[in-house]
């Protein structure tokens, strides 16, 4: 069974994507501030990172960089409610392997890691 992390501090969302990733056949672990999330992510060594970039306690950008030095092969999906071009660049320099803009379908996220590491 393939691990997912997710590392958002909005609970409805991460409720929503959390039940239709256990549904799909996926093991769901969740964060809501970027430090429990980047200690989940070394006890876990989750297959996918469902990232916010912004969390309560440091931005999302630190968490990927955090993430890609541990695990460099680590795939990781960014979110985010605030589209601008510099964070879009800036996450692409952290080799983040896809970007989705919320609110998103539960379909397209789906779609996105069916891409990067397969089905359950």
């Amino acid at each position: 069974m393939k691990k997912i992390l997710i590392v958002d501090d909005e609970t409805g969302i991460v409720e929503e994507i959390k039940d239709f990733l256990a549904e799909e056949g996926f093991e769901v672990h969740t964060a809501d501030t970027g430090k429990t999330g980047i200690e989940l992510l070394t006890q876990l060594k989750p297959h996918l990172v469902l990232l916010d970039m912004k969390l309560p306690d440091m931005p999302g950008l630190e968490v990927l960089r955090v993430s890609k030095r541990l695990y460099p092969h680590i795939r990781v999906i960014v979110t985010t409610g605030y589209v601008d071009q510099k964070v879009i660049d800036e996450t692409q320099q952290l080799e983040r392997d896809a970007f989705l803009q919320k609110p998103f379908d539960l379909d397209q996220l789906k779609e996105e890691m069916d891409r990067l590491i397969g089905s359950a």
